[in-house]
């Protein structure tokens, strides 16, 4: 008897050591794509000071034009008016490099690279095909307006006979 019970035992023991052996890999592979979320470009109080510094100058800019151009008293010339839009401009622009500075400004720029890669794949078609659709859609836009118009014009009429 004790034969034929780990005869039986076997089989359990192989089902249970590959039950153990399917859920290492799966541990491994969440292991492993928590480590690839927690990639930092900048360490956290530096993004942090990044991300203050950038809203600073950009909303500096906007609040500062508005106060300058509504409550100081100046008659501005051309040239005045166009350095204070340049400053305006060059601190927008400034906060906004910061930005891509970031964790997230990284992660951006990263995006976009990677997408730039997929558009250089990308099959356009030729000025031949490109005629030839458009000039497909336009005839069909028209069928179907002279559909929906034929249909306004019966539906009209009807409403009409009825109600006179």
């Amino acid at each position: 008897m004790s034969e034929t019970a780990s005869k039986a035992a076997k089989p359990a023991a192989k089902a249970v050591a590959a039950q153990a052996a399917a859920k290492v890999p799966a541990v491994k592979k969440k292991a492993v794509k928590k480590a690839k979320g927690k990639e930092q470009f900048v360490s956290t109080p530096v993004n942090a000071l990044l991300w203050i510094i950038s809203a600073v100058l950009i909303c500096g800019a906007i609040f500062g034009n508005y106060y300058y151009s509504n409550y100081v008293v100046i008659d501005e010339s051309t040239i005045q008016r166009l350095g204070r839009v340049g400053a305006v401009i060059a601190a927008i622009v400034a906060g906004l490099a910061l930005l891509l500075l970031t964790n997230r400004g990284h992660e951006l720029l990263k995006f976009a690279s990677e997408s730039y890669t997929e558009l250089l794949k990308v099959v356009w078609p030729t000025r031949q095909e490109a005629v030839q659709t458009t000039v497909i859609v336009f005839i069909a836009v028209c069928v179907v307006s002279l559909f929906l118009y034929l249909c306004d014009i019966v539906f009209l009429e009807i409403v009409r006979a009825i109600t006179l």
